[in-house]
């Protein structure tokens, strides 16, 4: 009986771990930074305002990634515009940058649908986040 408990065990064990490395082949997430970061004015008229965003895409497979990069010169247009249309409000709270990022992603996809068929990225990170008002 005690034979029986072991083998069966093993036997889920080996099972699971096969499941795991065979998940692991398959889903390749890949990170491309776009450079150089975004220097953008911000806000409406008046003082100067800056904002300096440094963006990663991420990608889930190497043909995606390819791609992407491919078309940053129509990304790059798109963030610029976004970013440059932004409020005091929104690049100065966590919350404000954090829809900030939201926007673009959903800008991203929609450019990359309506260029190639399909959204392409998964996700937009932003890695470094500086504002002067």
């Amino acid at each position: 009986m005690i034979k029986l408990v072991k083998y069966s065990l093993m036997a889920l064990l080996i099972t699971l771990t096969s499941v795991s490395q065979s998940w692991a082949e398959n889903s390749t997430i890949e990170y491309s930074e776009i450079q150089p970061a975004f220097v953008v004015n911000y806000g409406g008229p008046g003082r100067l305002k800056y904002l300096k965003v440094q963006v990663t895409m991420v990608t889930s497979s190497p043909v995606a990634t390819e791609t992407a990069q491919h078309h940053i010169p129509l990304v790059r247009n798109e963030l610029v515009t976004l970013f440059s249309s932004q409020t005091d409000e929104a690049v100065s709270s966590p919350v404000g940058q954090d829809q900030l990022r939201q926007e673009a992603t959903k800008t991203v996809k929609e450019l990359f649908q309506k260029e190639v068929g399909h959204p392409v990225i998964e996700d937009l990170l932003f890695l470094n986040f500086i504002y002067q008002k």
